[in-house]
């Protein structure tokens, strides 16, 4: 009996590793997916590192930009988010270093209100909505770069504390103090404006 075809892998099957290594075999398809898979995360954590759109815009495509030039250096055992968000990162604050100050995040931001605009809820639901994610944005702008770093790549790009301790070159003790007065900050900043939840 002959061999029977392997079904095809789709894209939503198929790990980041695995369209980073077709994408390094020629496949231009995988990387597109990967950029489709990780640019509203990528993208909404250098606009809030940052501040500043305009300049979110440019980093987002100088980090793909790297992750091409880089493709050979890349192994699977870093994780590919890991190694895009570290890329993302350094280049971030590479940026603000030029700068010699950290901007205030922009609260009309498209990317941060887009997901306020679920099916379903009222225009006064949506309102209000808004009106939380500009509080929860002037608390982030308000934080110290080392909270805010660690409180976006927990919060946004999802990694681990393991992960964000070696990224940041800081003892786990550090990012997990670091979180929790972020945490703490912001609570503080919601009650300040009468937002007990």
């Amino acid at each position: 009996m002959p061999d029977q075809p392997l079904k095809p892998v789709t894209s939503v099957e198929r790990s980041d590793d695995q369209l980073f290594e077709a994408y390094r075999d020629g496949d231009t398809t995988a990387f597109e997916l990967l950029l489709a898979r990780h640019q509203s995360n990528l993208f909404g954590f250098l606009c809030r590192m940052v501040g500043d759109r305009a300049l979110a815009e440019d980093l987002f495509q100088e980090t793909w930009l790297r992750v091409v030039r880089e493709a050979r250096r890349y192994r699977a055992e870093q994780k590919f988010s890991r190694w895009l968000f570290t890329i993302a990162n350094r280049l971030a604050l590479d940026a603000l270093r030029r700068r010699k100050r950290w901007a205030s995040v922009s609260v009309d931001d498209e990317e941060s209100t887009a997901e306020l605009k679920a099916e379903g809820p009222s225009a006064a639901e949506n309102t209000d909505r808004r009106q939380m994610m500009g509080r929860v944005e002037a608390a982030l702008a308000g934080m110290s770069p080392q909270l805010r770093q660690v409180f976006l790549l927990r919060e946004i790009s999802g990694m681990s504390f393991k992960e964000i301790a070696a990224l940041t070159n800081a003892p786990l003790g550090t990012v997990l103090w670091r979180m929790s007065a972020a945490l703490k900050h912001l609570r503080k900043e919601l009650e300040a404006d009468g937002v007990t939840e």
